[in-house]
This record gives C-alpha cells, structure tokens and sequence, in this order.
C-alpha cells in the first residue's frame, strides 16, 4: 500500500500568522482585503496591527475578497511538487465566505493528489486551532479518514459567543444573517453573536453595558461547558486594549477550568467586526 503525505492546508482567516506553531505540513491561501482603492493579500502585504490602525483612523469600511479559484489551484499544486499524496483543506465557514465552494473549482483544475474540502463552520482562532489539530494527527500517522472524522466533530461540537461594539462593518459586509430583526433599538446596546448550526453568524442577546456584555459571554460557555472531561478553551480578540483588559478580567473565572489559547484577530475577520471585538469559544476534547 503506497505510504500516504499528508497536507494541511487553511486560509488567512485561520489566525495562524499569529499563533506559535511548528507545523510544516500546514499551507495557508490567502484572501484580500480592500480599503477603497487600495488592495492588500491578507497577512502578507498588510499585518494585523497595520490593518487595524488604518481601520481606527480612518472612517472606511473595508471588504475582504475570497482567494481566486486560481490561487486556490495553484496552490493545491504547490503542494502536490513537495510530494504530498493528500490535501485536507480547512476553509473558513461557508456561511460567512465562499471560499469553500471555490475551492470546489479549484479542486476540478489539479490531478496527481487527492483534494478533501471540509465544512468548518469557523474561522479565527478556532479554524486555527483545528488546522493544528490536524496537522498534529497527520504527524502521528492518523489516516486522512480519520483526520476528517475529528474535524468534523470539532466543526459540530464547538461554540463561540463573540460581542462586538460596533455592528455597522458586520450589517455593512453581509455577515450578519438576521441582521433585520436583531437590529431593531440596538443603539448603544452590546449585542452578543454566535455561529448558527449553518456556520452563519447570526445575533442571540443583547446587552446594555460591555460589563454585563462580558460577564453574559463568560457565563454562558462556562454552562455550556459543564459535564465535559477536558476542554479546549479559545479566545480572540481585536486591538481596543480597553476592551481585552475588561475581558481578561473575567476570563480570570475560566482559567481554573482548562487550557485556555488565545489570538489577536486576523485583519480579513476585522473587515466584518471591527477593532472592538472579543470572544470565548471551545473546543470538546473529552
């Protein structure tokens, strides 16, 4: 039986331009990011911090442009030549990009390796995170049915609650599923989001301070957490230092609960988000 290579590959969304990793077998494709004119490859010609600086100086909305079918193929050569036999792509969730259906097309463009897609229903740390995952079952020789199978779950079983003070870039962008009926007397509330079923953001509460906000967030997948043996915690987080000093307060709560990994926002999710933004999600490892 021919000996399988395995190769994990993700997009720029994943937030592992900012994670510490030694996972070679790990292959980003990147996607755009666009203020007005000016058009930048997400991690390579812009940073996060550079992003983010623009974003808060400048009273622009910024849109982010999946990776082409092309560089998506092109790419999927790439790390046919290095010798691999399979690729296991880990898109961000379809529900907030197309990059997972275009990666379809790009798939139909490449032969002499086996191409798997799988429906993440994340994206930042998270899609960071299952990407390590995989890439650390591919290093123990875990067969690329298995690999799937534990991202799947993952892509099933975890939860995320974020806040964002500012909806106008998620209403702006689309990103927002139930934007119409969420919306309604939202000023000056903090409104608390999650990934539906779908992988679609969609709103569930609202709160009108950033302190019941925050405490909610940590409450809430504390509950949910309850019962599990071992849990992967995760957090993110955009640029307002105010904001991620008020969260890693209440974070102090969780800590005591299990390992807790955590990653500044990629500029690709910061089009949609903003700069203040935090979340608490996890992952259920037992």
């Amino acid at each position: 039986m021919e000996e399988r290579k395995i190769a994990i590959m993700t997009d720029s969304s994943s937030t592992l331009d900012y994670m510490d990793h030694d996972y070679n077998e790990i292959f980003i494709t990147r996607l755009t990011i666009s203020f007005s004119d000016d058009e930048y490859v997400d991690g390579e010609t812009i940073s996060n911090t550079e992003f983010f600086d623009r974003l808060t100086s400048e009273d622009v909305i910024p849109t982010s442009s999946q990776p082409s079918i092309g560089n998506i193929a092109k790419l999927f050569e790439t790390i046919r030549d290095e010798g691999y036999t399979d690729i296991i792509f880990l898109p961000l969730s379809k529900g907030i990009s197309g990059t997972y259906q275009s990666s379809f097309a790009a798939k139909d463009l490449v032969d002499g390796i086996d191409i798997h897609i799988v429906d993440t229903k994340c994206t930042s740390v998270y899609l960071g995170f299952m990407a390590m995952e995989a890439a650390r079952l591919a290093r123990e020789g875990k067969s690329v049915e298995e690999i799937i199978t534990v991202c799947d779950k993952h892509a099933e079983q975890y939860e995320v609650i974020f806040m964002v003070e500012d909806l106008r870039y998620l209403v702006k962008n689309g990103r927002l599923s139930n934007a119409a009926g969420f919306l309604g007397g939202i000023l000056k509330i903090k409104p608390m989001l999650e990934f539906d079923e779908e992988g679609k953001i969609v709103g569930r509460e609202k709160k009108r301070t950033t302190k019941k906000a925050l405490k909610y967030l940590v409450d809430q997948i504390i509950e949910r957490t309850k019962g599990y043996k071992k849990v992967q915690y995760l957090v993110t987080y955009g640029l307002d230092k105010d904001l991620k000093e008020k969260f890693d307060e209440e974070l102090e709560r969780v800590k005591p609960l299990g390992n807790i990994m955590d990653a500044p926002l990629p500029s690709v999710i910061g089009c949609h988000v903003g700069n203040s933004v935090v979340s608490l999600g996890y992952f259920v490892v037992e």
